[in-house]
């Protein structure tokens, strides 16, 4: 499978650049026998995952009903409900990159008792577009070991809408 975003992962207690191995998934718990985790610990293994492109990793921890909040007037934006949707937003939006790229830093996550926060740098490079620089926070709601909710909050909804449109 090639590779779904060029990633660099910084948070206050991990660094993981994509030239970095990354420790295997088979050492995580299945997200089943997550319940009970910190919302953080659930979020974490899943941008471990996802970034790292181990989508197979990335599925077990959502539900199979989850749903992905995308803001925005652009092809991407929307309520992508269901885990097959969101692979499919994913898989979208790596088709409309066409030549170009996105790179996703996790700069901080937090979580409370239900719901994790990641704080991210998007940068993105399309032919024909302007370079997206794009601060982005993720809330993830986790219900039983699993994500169950996304939303994407973008801090320049503008910018982001001109680069996926």
């Amino acid at each position: 499978m090639s590779q779904l975003f060029d990633v660099e992962r910084s948070s206050s207690y991990d660094l993981v650049m994509l030239t970095t191995p990354i420790a295997p998934t088979a050492t995580r718990p299945a997200a089943v026998d997550g319940a009970g985790e910190d919302p953080a610990t659930i979020a974490g293994a899943f941008y471990d995952a996802f970034l790292a492109d181990d989508l197979v990793t990335a599925s077990q921890l959502v539900a199979p009903d989850a749903v992905l909040h995308v803001p925005g007037s652009n092809p991407v934006a929307g309520d992508h409900e269901g885990l097959d949707a969101i692979l499919d937003f994913a898989l979208t939006s790596r088709a409309l990159l066409g030549d170009g790229a996105e790179r996703i830093r996790v700069l901080d996550l937090t979580s409370g008792a239900t719901h994790a926060t990641a704080i991210c740098q998007v940068t993105g490079e399309r032919p024909d577009r302007p370079v997206l620089h794009n601060r982005t926070v993720h809330v993830l709601r986790v219900d039983d070991g699993r994500i169950a909710e996304i939303w994407f909050h973008n801090f320049d909804q503008t910018s982001v809408d001109a680069f996926w449109s």
